[in-house]
C-alpha cells in the first residue's frame, strides 16, 4: 500500500476545487472557490483536509463570507481576505447532508473513482450547501448565530458588532462593545479602541436603507 504524501493532499484538493469551479463556483485563488449570494454574501467552502499515512480525508465545511464585515476588520490592521469564513459549520450537519458517506481517497484509486468523488463533493456544495448557505444570507439570519459563539472569543465579537453596525443598530453596537471590551479588555482593546473611534457620536440608521434591511 503506498503512503499518502502532502504532494497527494494538494493533488486531491486541486481536483475537488476544478469540480467546484465546474458545477459554478468562483474560483478566486488556486484553492479557493466560493458563490456570491446577495450583495456583499458569498457562500463559503472549506475543504479540512486530514493527511494520514494510507489516505487523505476531506471535511467539508459551509458557511457564509461577508464582505463588508471582512473588511471592517481592517481596523485593527489586518487585510482582507476572502477566504476567510465569517460563520460556517461543518456539512455533516445538515439534515440534507447527514448520511453522505465519507471523502476518502487514497493513492489505489483510480483516476475516474477520484473525479466522481470530486463531483460528488460538488454536488454536495452545489444543493445542500448552497442552500444553507442562502438561509443565512442577511445580517438578520447571521446575527444570532455569531452571538452564540461570542463566549469562544475567536473573532466572533468583533463580528457580532460589526453585524449590529451593518443593521444600522449602532446604539446596540456600542453598547456591546463597551461591555465586552470591561469584560475582555485583553483580547477585545485592538478591535473595540478603533471601532468606538469609527462610530463616534453616530445614531440609529446611519447605514445605507439597503444595508439596514438586510
Amino acid at each position: 500500500m503506498s503512503r499518502c504524501s502532502a504532494a497527494f493532499k494538494k493533488d486531491i484538493r486541486l481536483k475537488c476545487y476544478d469540480a467546484l469551479e465546474r458545477n459554478g463556483f468562483t474560483r478566486f485563488a488556486k484553492e479557493g472557490v466560493d458563490w456570491p449570494l446577495d450583495v456583499g454574501f458569498h457562500c463559503w467552502v472549506g475543504l479540512n483536509t486530514g493527511l494520514y499515512p494510507d489516505r487523505v480525508e476531506i471535511n467539508p465545511f459551509v458557511g457564509v463570507h461577508v464582505v463588508p464585515m471582512a473588511k471592517m476588520r481592517a481596523l485593527e490592521g489586518n487585510k482582507y481576505d476572502r477566504g476567510i469564513a465569517t460563520y460556517a459549520i461543518p456539512m455533516g450537519e445538515l439534515l440534507t447532508a447527514r448520511n453522505e458517506r465519507a471523502f476518502a481517497f487514497t493513492p489505489e484509486q483510480s483516476d475516474s473513482f477520484v473525479d466522481s468523488e470530486a463531483q460528488r463533493l460538488a454536488s454536495l456544495y452545489a444543493h445542500a450547501g448552497l442552500t444553507y448557505a442562502r438561509s443565512i444570507a442577511s445580517y438578520k439570519a447571521l446575527l444570532p448565530l455569531l452571538e452564540g459563539r461570542v463566549e469562544t472569543l475567536g473573532g466572533y465579537p468583533e463580528k457580532v458588532a460589526c453585524c449590529l453596525y451593518l443593521m444600522g443598530e449602532i446604539s446596540r453596537a456600542r453598547a456591546f462593545v463597551g461591555d465586552f471590551l470591561a469584560r475582555e479588555p485583553d483580547y477585545f482593546r485592538s478591535f473595540a479602541v478603533p471601532f468606538l473611534s469609527m462610530i463616534g457620536t453616530e445614531e440609529d440608521g446611519g447605514m445605507a436603507p439597503t444595508e439596514k434591511a438586510r
